[in-house]
């Protein structure tokens, strides 16, 4: 799936969101940074709390008169699902490049920029266990029930969804989509999840020219959104990439472990497949070594078998790769036509 994160166009801003690219990184918001006044706020019991105000309360307050007045009202269970809640990292992304009204409001009227990216492949890398939420809109605050806080565990995601995917109706042009993290900061990804960039038409052309030089070698396209003749909507034009032929970013070919692969009487058919997925394997940007590589025996078919290569990855934990004989075959042809280019 595709999503897209508008960024404003002031100087500083643009240095900081470039070097975050430049490094592969995505910041998750605290709660409470969020532009929405009404960001987790929730009615139970017939009335409205603001969790920021409770939680603000129970922490910096050793009163014990007013922490019982913060605590009257909910349940403990639900209290303290909230106090968890409120420490979430959120980044908020649309389904949409060419808003206008995301244009004007996020991306600095036109001045900024939008990133587009793989969302599955920005959550694998960091982020793999983090609940994505599509955000509802409703013109009533969203409720929390005794019947939501029976199962806490089955219902966990629910009451995610209306602590922090919950919003007015009136933002429902923004088709938000919302990863949310169990802490706020820096999370790295994938550099591969970044797909294109679209520059603001009213970007300054020295901006996008050092966006490209930054992120050479990524294979990212580039557009520039320009006004629809004729028509209050925006359209994209790609843009020449001058670093086009630039090295590869973060090609290297990784060791093997000593005795990888081993060969049995199930895999000494598949000899040439097993050593050609290592190979592509090796050369996978946050392969460190790989440490295993096998027949799958639940993927696949006798026609198509599918090869797993355990390895190492740069944050230190293993990670499997699957890949088809099909797969396989594809990549080698390719790269005989790269080498004899």
């Amino acid at each position: 799936m595709r999503v897209f994160k508008y960024r404003g166009g002031n100087k500083e801003i643009l240095k900081r969101d470039l070097r975050s690219l430049a490094k592969s990184q995505i910041y998750m918001a605290p709660l409470q940074s969020l532009n929405d006044p009404f960001e987790a706020k929730i009615i139970t019991d017939g009335k409205t709390f603001e969790v920021n105000k409770i939680l603000s309360l129970v922490f910096s307050c050793n009163d014990e008169a007013k922490i019982k007045e913060a605590e009257k009202g909910f349940s403990e269970i639900l209290k303290k699902f909230i106090e968890t809640s409120l420490s979430f990292g959120i980044y908020s992304m649309s389904n949409s490049y060419n808003d206008e009204l995301l244009w004007a409001y996020y991306a600095d009227a036109h001045r900024g920029f939008c990133i587009e990216y793989d969302l599955e492949k920005l959550k694998e890398y960091k982020m793999e266990t983090e609940p994505t939420i599509t955000v509802k809109y409703n013109n009533k605050m969203p409720i929390i029930t005794t019947l939501d806080l029976f199962n806490l565990e089955e219902n966990k995601q629910l009451i995610q969804t209306k602590l922090v995917g919950t919003k007015s109706k009136r933002w429902k042009h923004e088709q938000e989509i919302r990863i949310v993290t169990g802490q706020t900061g820096l999370y790295d990804y994938d550099y591969r999840a970044l797909k294109s960039i679209y520059f603001g038409h009213r970007s300054e052309e020295k901006f996008r020219k050092l966006t490209m030089r930054v992120l050479k070698g990524r294979g990212i396209k580039y557009y520039l959104m320009q006004p629809k003749d004729g028509s209050y909507e925006f359209e994209k034009i790609e843009l020449d990439d001058p670093f086009l032929n630039t090295p590869r970013y973060l090609y290297s070919i990784a060791p093997v472990e000593d005795g990888i692969p081993y060969f049995d009487n199930i895999t000494k058919p598949y000899e040439d497949l097993i050593f050609k997925a290592i190979e592509i394997v090796r050369r996978e940007p946050y392969c460190e070594k790989v440490i295993d590589a096998y027949l799958s025996s639940s993927k696949g078919t006798k026609e198509n078998p599918v090869i797993y290569v355990t390895y190492m990855r740069s944050d230190g934990l293993p990670k499997n790769f699957f890949i088809a004989k099909n797969e396989i075959l594809a990549w080698k042809e390719e790269n005989k036509k790269i080498s004899s280019s």
